[in-house]
């Protein structure tokens, strides 16, 4: 039986910065990066390290190797792979709302084995928008799935989530920290965990499609707004209310008619947004464009002035935006407003002469001057002055490329503004592709093959260097650096050692799967209070020394630590369930009613699938 280990002045200092790093999270009166640096304050000044790996975490693999799938994963949105994929599940499962949630909680999944949770949340949160709008789901009955298959899915590969990013790391240093026999622990591949993942994936689905969707809440959410609200610019400008998608008979009397003719019909207080024929796109329409059967009309009013203007017309009014939807959706497109500067060199020109449809890609609906309103024919004369309020419908990008324009002032601030690049999609995959590749069956590193996939995504284009920067999440990276020499100090200090000898868990009486039950309960709680990464460092060590010491295999108890340590269903304070809470409109109730039965399965899988694969 090995010796006792008696309690050191040094092993209660740690224990006193382990307790204080934990009330300190619990507490939310400090952030968890800013705690993870006081604790590195601490352990410089009580000298429980030296110097020289005080900041080891900084230069450690896992935090270059979090930093690269952070910039990875924002090449991949940007190039516009989110469109590409609502357009696909949509095709797969249109107008089925189960067999679209199903799609959705696949692809979830799988990007999230390359992706971190919030990454790929990140990008179908937006997939999520176009699909709401055009088949008229709450996005409360698919957010949810979306961030627990995300989670799910991050078990897939080891670089799916942080804790396994940083588990190859915490294995390495096992023969120093924990016993020299560990010097030789057997890294995990990229591919090592799949079919504990895959496990893990299919049973969560199978369980949110069965049994969540009773407890999910059924109550529309509040759709995204963005740009000038419809009620100031029908009060302003007289022009306003909903978006209608008409199609045009073959028998319509406005076949052959020009679009200036057709606004002719039209109530002053509608109007044309876009045409689309075919593969032909008019948007904005130019007024010189002809209608043709079969053609589809995007235009804006009242309900009841549209219909009864189609009825007129022999038009078809369908019951939502098809053709429209995401050309048409607040994220892509809304009203807005300029003003004419005192400086602008327009002034005294005509507004025609400006072509702002064929310059810009605005649409003037109308000009407010004064107490008066100009719309419909009146525009053509309107000769510009100092102050004049320009009422538009256009797409965000086209209106971010605007406000360089001095001759103007864009008044209108609330809106998406970010640009995609879908030129750079071939470039982003490449790049995604020759990483996997390289982790796969190049012999390198698995933070080297990152690093060139997030380098490529910079050098072609996908994403600028400020881009890059801002896409990665600094305060995970500050965790990570901030937590990985507390790990380091348990274990100089034997602290590990003492916890170890004193757990409960270590009872020789007690079966392999109850140590490992405990294991992952352990590392659950852990991960709720110090984030799957503090779990993480602070708890495989432990987890190495008890398996040491029970004649287990380590690295399957350390691998039990890292997948548990992303069990976080429970709450909405895990990042990928944060970011939904807001626009699914869910309770901190929703998530325990629907993420308790995920939680239990969770481990239950998890602990079936290590054991069936990874057995001796």
């Amino acid at each position: 039986m090995a010796p006792e280990i008696t309690l050191t002045f040094d092993m209660a200092l740690v224990l006193g910065i382990i307790v204080f790093t934990v009330l300190l999270t619990l507490s939310n009166v400090i952030r968890v990066d800013v705690v993870a640096v006081l604790v590195l304050v601490v352990l410089g000044i009580t000298r429980l390290l030296p110097p020289e790996q005080l900041f080891s975490g900084f230069s450690n693999d896992a935090v270059m190797s979090l930093i690269s799938v952070m910039i990875i994963g924002a090449g991949l949105e940007k190039s516009g792979i989110a469109l590409r994929i609502a357009r696909w599940i949509l095709k797969l499962g249109r107008e089925r709302p189960n067999k679209i949630n199903i799609f959705l909680m696949f692809s979830s999944g799988f990007l999230s084995a390359f992706m971190r949770s919030l990454g790929t949340v990140a990008l179908l949160l937006p997939v999520v928008t176009k699909i709401t709008v055009r088949t008229g789901i709450p996005k409360s009955r698919l957010l949810m799935p979306v961030a627990f298959c995300s989670i799910l899915g991050g078990t897939l590969t080891m670089i799916g989530s942080s804790p396994l990013i940083l588990l190859n790391s915490l294995l390495k240093n096992a023969g120093h920290y924990v016993d020299p026999s560990m010097a030789g622990l057997k890294p995990f591949h990229l591919f090592s965990v799949f079919p504990v993942g895959l496990m893990i994936l299919l049973v969560g689905i199978g369980y949110l499609i069965l049994f969540a969707r009773r407890l999910l809440p059924k109550e529309p959410i509040q759709t995204y707004s963005s740009g000038t609200t419809k009620t100031h610019f029908l009060k302003t400008y007289g022009k306003g209310g909903d978006i209608f998608e008409l199609k045009v008979r073959g028998s319509s009397n406005i076949i052959g008619l020009t679009l200036k003719e057709i606004e002719l019909k039209l109530d002053l207080s509608s109007s044309v947004l876009a045409v689309v024929y075919g593969k032909e796109i008019h948007f904005p329409p130019l007024r010189k464009i002809m209608i043709a059967s079969g053609a589809f009309i995007a235009m804006m009013g009242h309900k009841e002035t549209v219909a009864a203007f189609a009825e007129q017309n022999g038009l078809i009014l369908e019951p939502r935006l098809n053709v429209f939807s995401e050309m048409l959706h607040p994220i892509r497109a809304g009203l807005c407003e300029a003003v004419v500067p005192p400086s602008s060199q327009l002034i005294g020109l005509e507004l025609k002469e400006l072509h702002m449809k064929r310059t810009h890609a605005l649409h003037v609906l109308a000009v407010y001057r004064g107490q008066t309103v100009y719309q419909g024919e009146d525009l053509n004369a309107l000769v510009l002055r100092s102050g004049d309020t320009l009422g538009m419908f256009c797409r965000w990008e086209a209106l971010a490329a605007f406000h360089k324009n001095p001759d103007f002032v864009v008044v209108t601030t609330s809106y998406p503004r970010e640009e995609m690049r879908p030129k750079k999609v071939a470039h982003a995959l490449s790049f995604f592709i020759l990483s996997i590749l390289l982790i796969v069956w190049g012999n390198f590193p698995v933070s080297v093959a990152l690093l060139l996939g997030a380098a490529g995504m910079i050098a072609t284009g996908v994403l600028t260097i400020d881009e890059a920067y801002a896409s990665v999440s600094w305060k995970n990276v500050f965790l990570i650096a901030g937590l990985i020499p507390l790990g380091l100090v348990m274990q100089s200090t034997h602290t590990t050692d003492w916890l170890t000898q004193h757990a409960s868990l270590l009872d020789r009486d007690l079966s392999n799967s109850v140590i490992q039950l405990g294991l992952a309960f352990l590392s659950t709680v852990f991960g709720y209070v110090l984030s799957g990464i503090g779990a993480t460092i602070v708890l495989v060590p432990i987890a190495l020394e008890l398996a040491f010491n029970v004649g287990a295999d380590p690295r399957m108890y350390a691998l039990i630590v890292a997948i548990s340590a992303s069990n976080a269903f429970l709450l909405p304070t895990q990042q990928a369930n944060a970011l939904i809470a807001g626009p699914g409109g869910y309770r901190t109730k929703d998530f325990l009613k629907v993420g308790g039965g995920m939680t239990i399965l969770y481990w239950a899988v998890m602990l079936i699938s290590i054991n069936l694969w990874f057995s001796k």
